[in-house]
């Protein structure tokens, strides 16, 4: 009987680690698309948040973005509603939130980040420290 509750437990604590690992930041560096809309702020790179109304990674990593953006004069921080701007998220490929695209001034989209990620992450996408990769014809957005 004990053996079988300790058998029990260890699954549960697998499949929750698992889901919490999915959950991590992936990080898709990205050169070549651009975004030209009103989220942005002139002259900064700018962290653009998709997120829901029901996504609670999303409220966990929103102070998060703001802390970056606020300590930086050179980065603002724009959350949108995923499915408000359906039309948008689709068109930029958004398939689950959180999901932070990092914004050059000029419109380019350098990163993309999938899920939580420490603040290192989207620091070095600012930065420009994470090495991009060439986007194809399919990946690029022009909005």
């Amino acid at each position: 009987m004990e053996y079988g509750i300790v058998a029990a437990l260890l699954v549960v604590s697998t499949l929750l680690g698992l889901v919490w690992k999915s959950r991590q930041g992936h990080v898709v560096a990205q050169s070549g698309s651009t975004i030209s809309l009103d989220f942005r702020e002139a002259g900064k790179t700018t962290i653009l948040q998709f997120t829901t109304e029901m996504c609670a990674p999303c409220a966990h990593l929103k102070p998060r973005l703001e802390k970056i953006a606020n300590f930086r004069s050179d980065v603002a921080y724009r959350e949108i509603d995923a499915i408000e701007h359906l039309d948008l998220a689709n068109r930029l490929s958004i398939r689950s939130t959180p999901t932070t695209l990092i914004v050059s001034p000029d419109g380019e989209i350098r990163a993309r980040i999938n899920g939580i990620a420490p603040a290192e992450t989207f620091v070095n996408a600012i930065d420009g420290t994470i090495p991009t990769r060439s986007v194809t014809a399919t990946e690029e957005t022009v909005i």
